[in-house]
C-alpha cells in the first residue's frame, strides 16, 4: 500500500476512534446533567451534547491555528452545570409539568452557554487573554480540584435513587447490596483506568474500558437470569431513550419562552458567571497543554474568539458548552502526529453518524460504563490537583487548594469560587509582600555622583560620606511593601555609624507604580526626618509617580528638607556638593592637563608636547563627541569642564561621567578603537586638547619618552575611574 493511502487511513481511523470517544464521553456527561426529574429527557441531553461536538467541533477545526483540537462537552464545567442545575430545579415551582420543567431546563443550559461563549468572545477581542495568567496557579487548582469533588459526588447521585446530602444517606450506600452494584463495580473501575493510565496508553485504556466493562456487564447480567427488559425496569442502562428529539437541532427560538420561569432562572446569575469563569479557566488551561504538547504556538486572544463564538452558535442551535479536549487532543496528536483537519471533520461526521444511526444502540449502554468513565476523570482531577499538585507548590501555596476544596463540600461550589478569589489576593499579598524592595542600600562614601572631583575631595567625602544613605527600590510599591521601606530607613538612624546621618536619597528608578496606601507611607517618612532636620531626596520619579506623591500630601515648595532629581546623580552630586561646602572644599583650583602632566617631562619636553597637540575653545553645550562616531581623537581638558553622557533603556539622556581640568575623554574608542561608547559635552566654556592618532604614532617614534608620559597619564586617569566603578559595583551587587 502506498504511504499517501496509509496516511489517508490513519487519518481517517484516528479520526473514527477520537470521534467515539468524544462522544461516548459527551454523552456521559449529559446522563450526568439528565438524571434523576429529567431522566426522561435524557435523549434530549444526547441530543444537546452531539449538537455542540458537531457546530463547535466544525468551527474549532477550521477556524483554529491548532489542527490537533478534538472538541466535546467541557470536563471543567459540567459538574457546575449539574450543580446550576440542580438549584434551578430546587427553585422553581413545584405544580410545574415535566414538559415545563424540562423547557425551564433547556432555556437554563443554552442561556448559561450563550453566556459563557460570549465571555470568551469578548476577553478574547480586548485581548485580555494573557490577563488570567495572573491568577495564583493554586487557586486555580483549587477551583479543579472542586470541580472533580463535584463530579465525583454527581456521578454517584445518578446512579442511586436517591441523593447524598447528608451523613445518613453516604452511610446507607454501602448497607443495600443492590446499592453497591450500582455505585461500587463503576468507582473500582473508574479507579483502575486511572492508576493503569500511567503506564499504559489512555487510547487502548479507554477502548478496552466501554468494551470490556460493557460485556462484563451484559455476562453478568445474564448469569444471573436477567433479562434486558429487567435491566431496563432496575434502572441499569442509559435506555430507553422515550421522548427522543426529532431532530438533532433545538434552536433558542423553539423554545416555550411563556413557560420559561425567567426572573427565577436570572436569580443563579451568579451560577452562569461561574460557569463563565470556569470555562475561561478550562480553556486557558487547554490552550497551554496543548500548545506544550505540540510544541505549536497559540494566540490565547484568537483562540478565545473563536470558541467564543462558536459556544454562543451552538446556543442558538441547541447545545452545550464545549471547549477543546486535552485528553482526547493529546490522543489525536499520539495516533497521528502529522497536523490534519480532517480528523475533526471526521469527528463531527462521526457524532451525526451517532445520533441518526446509533441512537436506539445507546439505550443498551450500561450506566456503570459511562460512570465509570466519570469516576475516571473525576479521581484524574482530584489526583492531578490534590496529591501531584503538593510537589509542585509550597506549603503555603498548596494549603488554597485543599482549603477551596473544603468550602466547596462544607459552603458550596459558589462559596468556594468566592473563597479562592479572596484567597488568591491574600495569597498574592503575602507573596508579593515578602519581595525585597530595596534593591541596595549603599553609603555616600561608597557610592558617588560620576563627577570626578580632586584628590582632597575625594578622600573627604570617602571619611564623611556616612552622612548620605542611598536606597535603591524596585517593584510595585505600596501598602504592604511601601511600609518595609519606612522601617528600613528608620532603622538607619540606630546603627552607631548613623550619627551624622544627614541625607536620605530614595531612587525610583526601577520602581513601576506606587497607590495611595504607599504614599501615606512616604509622607510619614518625610515628617519623620523632618523631626530630625534630615533631608530626603527623591530621585528618578515618573510624572505619574511625582504627582502621587504630591496628591497624597509631598510639600516640595515650602519643605525645604524635602528635594527630587532628575536623576540618582544629581541628587548625590548635590548632597556631595552641600558635605564639601560645610568645609569650603567645593571650591578651588584645579590644575591643567600640562601642568599634570609636566611634572613627569623635561622642559624641553614640556614645550615639544604642544607641538603635538591641537588647542580648541569651546562653549558651553558644545558638542565633543556623538554616541556611535568613529573615534580618531582623544581630548584632554584644560580650562573647561565636560560630562559624558549614555541613553538608557528608555531613551533618555543620563551622566555617567562630569569632570572638569586635567580630565580626558574619549580614551576608550581612541585606544580600542571602537566606535564612540558615550556622548560628551562641554559643560562650561574654556579650552581643550585634542590629540589624534596619527599624533601619538608620530610622538612614539620622535619622542618615545614624552609619549611614554602621555600614555601613563592617561593609563592613571582610566584606572581611577575603574577602581571608583568597582567600589560602586561592589556596593550595589
Amino acid at each position: 500500500m502506498k504511504s499517501g493511502q496509509t496516511s489517508t487511513l490513519n487519518t481517517i481511523s484516528t479520526g473514527l476512534f477520537t470521534g467515539l470517544i468524544a462522544v461516548i464521553v459527551s454523552i456521559s456527561y449529559a446522563s450526568l446533567i439528565f438524571s434523576g426529574e429529567l431522566a426522561p429527557y435524557l435523549g434530549h441531553g444526547i441530543a444537546l451534547a452531539i449538537t455542540s461536538i458537531v457546530i463547535v467541533g466544525l468551527l474549532q477545526t477550521f477556524l483554529s491555528d491548532s489542527s490537533y483540537f478534538v472538541v466535546q462537552v467541557d470536563d471543567d464545567t459540567a459538574p457546575v452545570m449539574v450543580l446550576f442545575i440542580g438549584f434551578l430545579i430546587a427553585s422553581l415551582p413545584v405544580n410545574l409539568s415535566p414538559e415545563q420543567l424540562f423547557t425551564n431546563v433547556l432555556a437554563a443550559i443554552l442561556i448559561s452557554t450563550f453566556i459563557a461563549g460570549l465571555t470568551l468572545t469578548v476577553v478574547g477581542s480586548f485581548k485580555l487573554g494573557n490577563l488570567l495568567q495572573f491568577l495564583p496557579y493554586s487557586a486555580v487548582g483549587g477551583y479543579f480540584a472542586a470541580v472533580g469533588w463535584l463530579l465525583l459526588v454527581g456521578t454517584l447521585n445518578s446512579l442511586l435513587p436517591y441523593e447524598l446530602d447528608n451523613l445518613d444517606s453516604v452511610i446507607t450506600i454501602f448497607r443495600d447490596t443492590e446499592t453497591l452494584l450500582r455505585w461500587l463495580p463503576a468507582l473500582l473501575i473508574g479507579a483502575g483506568v486511572r492508576w493503569m493510565s500511567t503506564r499504559f496508553s489512555t487510547a487502548l485504556l479507554l477502548a478496552c474500558t466501554v468494551v470490556g466493562s460493557t460485556l462484563l456487564f451484559y455476562l453478568v447480567a445474564f448469569s444471573f437470569g436477567n433479562s434486558v427488559s429487567d435491566l431496563y425496569s432496575r434502572g441499569f442502562l442509559i435506555g430507553p431513550l422515550v421522548n427522543q428529539p426529532e431532530g438533532l437541532f433545538t434552536p433558542l427560538t423553539g423554545i416555550d419562552w411563556p413557560n420559561v420561569e425567567v426572573l427565577t432562572l436570572f436569580d443563579h446569575i451568579a451560577s452562569i458567571a461561574t460557569i463563565s469563569l470556569i470555562a475561561l479557566l478550562s480553556f486557558t488551561l487547554c490552550i497551554s497543554a496543548v500548545a506544550l504538547s505540540t510544541r505549536q504556538e497559540l494566540d490565547p486572544n484568537k483562540e478565545l474568539k473563536v470558541s467564543g463564538v462558536a459556544n454562543m452558535l451552538s446556543a442558538v442551535a441547541g447545545g452545550l458548552f464545549a471547549l477543546p479536549s486535552v485528553s482526547t487532543s493529546t490522543l489525536s496528536r499520539e495516533l497521528h502526529p502529522s497536523a490534519s483537519k480532517l480528523i475533526g471533520l471526521i469527528c463531527a461526521l462521526v457524532a451525526l453518524a451517532v445520533f441518526y444511526l446509533g441512537l436506539d444502540l445507546i439505550a443498551y449502554i450500561p450506566k456503570m460504563v459511562l460512570a465509570a468513565l466519570l469516576f475516571y476523570i473525576a479521581l484524574g482531577f482530584l489526583h492531578e490537583w490534590l496529591i501531584k499538585a503538593y510537589g509542585k507548590f509550597g506549603a503555603l501555596e498548596y494549603s488554597v487548594i485543599p482549603i477551596i476544596l473544603i468550602v466547596s463540600v462544607l459552603s458550596g461550589f459558589l462559596e468556594s469560587v468566592l473563597f479562592g478569589i479572596i484567597a488568591a489576593i491574600i495569597l498574592f499579598t503575602i507573596n508579593y509582600s515578602q519581595i525585597k524592595v530595596v534593591k541596595y542600600l549603599a553609603s555616600g562614601a561608597d557610592l558617588r555622583s560620576n563627577l570626578v572631583r580632586r584628590t582632597e575631595q575625594v578622600s573627604y567625602l570617602r571619611i564623611h560620606g556616612e552622612k548620605i544613605r542611598i536606597f535603591k527600590l524596585q517593584g510595585f510599591l505600596f501598602f504592604g511593601t511601601a511600609g518595609s521601606v519606612y522601617k528600613d530607613v528608620m532603622a538607619e538612624f540606630n546603627k552607631p555609624t548613623s550619627q551624622e546621618l544627614q541625607y536620605i536619597v530614595l531612587d525610583f528608578s526601577q520602581v513601576l507604580g506606587v497607590d495611595s496606601s504607599a504614599t501615606l507611607n512616604f509622607e510619614r517618612l518625610a515628617q519623620r526626618l523632618k523631626e530630625r532636620n534630615t533631608y530626603l531626596i527623591l530621585t528618578s520619579l515618573k510624572d505619574q509617580l511625582l504627582d502621587k506623591l504630591i496628591r497624597g500630601g509631598f510639600d516640595l515648595k515650602t519643605n525645604k528638607l524635602l528635594q527630587e532629581f532628575l536623576d540618582i546623580d544629581q541628587g548625590l552630586e548635590w548632597c556631595e556638593n552641600r558635605i564639601l561646602e560645610e568645609q569650603r572644599l567645593i571650591s578651588g583650583p584645579l590644575k591643567g592637563v600640562l601642568e599634570l602632566i609636566s611634572g613627569d617631562l623635561t622642559d624641553t619636553q614640556s614645550a615639544l608636547l604642544e607641538t603635538y597637540l591641537i588647542k580648541r575653545a569651546v562653549k558651553k553645550g558644545e558638542l565633543l563627541t556623538n554616541l556611535g562616531e568613529n573615534s580618531n581623537e582623544v581630548y584632554l581638558l584644560e580650562s573647561c569642564t565636560a560630562s559624558a553622557y549614555i541613553l538608557d533603556s528608555d531613551g533618555v539622556e543620563r551622566r555617567i561621567d562630569g569632570a572638569g581640568r586635567g580630565a580626558i575623554y574619549g580614551e576608550i574608542g581612541f585606544f580600542l578603537n571602537i566606535p564612540r561608547t558615550a556622548t560628551v559635552r562641554a559643560d562650561s566654556p574654556g579650552d581643550l586638547y585634542s590629540l589624534s592618532g596619527i599624533a601619538l604614532k608620530r610622538m612614539e617614534s620622535e619622542q618615545p619618552q614624552l609619549a611614554a608620559a602621555i600614555n601613563r597619564y592617561m593609563l592613571k586617569i582610566v584606572t581611577e575611574r575603574l577602581a571608583s566603578t568597582t567600589r560602586s559595583l561592589r556596593t550595589v551587587l
